[in-house]
């Protein structure tokens, strides 16, 4: 594989491709649980269901950076005063 197809980020000895991400990104366009499941979905669920390592699909989420439109993000706020010091 070429350097200039790699992406620029290295895990370990296991390093994850443009056409990786681009790949996954394109399954989870056309399956049924869709971008959402990619974006929310557990780690090793997504993993298994699109058969991917589990770097990819970090990579891929990473990429996606902003959420896809229609895809709210699952996170729960936590205001400054409710954490214990």
């Amino acid at each position: 594989m070429t350097e200039n197809n790699r992406t620029s980020r290295f895990m370990g000895k296991y390093q994850v491709t443009a056409s990786e991400i681009a790949k996954l990104k394109e399954q989870a366009t056309s399956h049924p649980l869709g971008k959402k499941f990619l974006v929310e979905g557990s780690l090793d669920s997504v993993a298994a269901t699109f058969g991917v390592h589990a770097f990819v699909v970090d990579a891929a989420r990473e990429s996606l950076n902003a959420m896809p439109q229609g895809v709210e993000p699952k996170l729960e706020l936590v205001q400054e005063s409710t954490i214990s010091k």
